[in-house]
């Protein structure tokens, strides 16, 4: 799959998929302690330490190779709807975007992530044969609990992901592989 994205999807800003297998990593997208080149802000990134407690976790304690995809800023430098990066192994593909908001805002921030998502999965599905892949899209929203609450609106979101992109839609910080 890796070969394929690379071939499908050429990466716009530098390197946009590496391997990890470590037990557990984060992804972040703008780091508050380090510069970032102007060129390639927005764009995700892996780390394997810090003190950010809301960032997105992987847990990885079998130490599986997973594939990261910088997708926004990375793969897709347009102005179109888009996730911020994907994970993937050899069974499951995990699209994920991130949102760093306020409590007052949280809900338009959580609609506009499924926008996003849902975009990213119908431009992957048009250009890639997922086969037997699981495919999963993930939103986070950071915050160092996450508390997602039951409502119809979202409850239609995780129905329709999966009756029209046959994807399953979570809300989480973290993930383990």
């Amino acid at each position: 799959m890796k070969q394929l994205i690379e071939t499908t999807f050429p990466c716009q800003t530098g390197n946009c998929l590496e391997t990890r297998n470590e037990t557990i990593f984060w992804v972040d997208e703008y780091p508050s302690k380090e510069p970032i080149p102007k060129e390639i802000r927005g764009k995700s990134f892996t780390l394997l330490k810090t003190n950010d407690y809301g960032l997105f976790t992987v847990n990885n304690p079998f130490q599986k190779e997973i594939t990261f995809v910088a997708i926004d800023a990375g793969i897709f430098t347009d102005s179109s709807s888009k996730c911020d990066f994907a994970l993937f192994d050899n069974e499951r593909f995990c699209f994920v975007e991130c949102k760093d908001s306020v409590a007052k805002q949280r809900s338009k921030e959580r609609n506009g992530a499924f926008i996003q998502l849902k975009a990213t999965v119908i431009r992957f599905k048009k250009n890639l044969n997922f086969g037997n892949y699981k495919i999963e899209a993930q939103v986070s929203m950071k915050a160092r609990m996450v508390f997602p609450r039951k409502s119809c609106s979202r409850e239609d979101m995780v129905k329709e992901f999966d009756d029209e992109l046959a994807v399953a839609l979570f809300e989480n910080n973290d993930i383990e592989f």
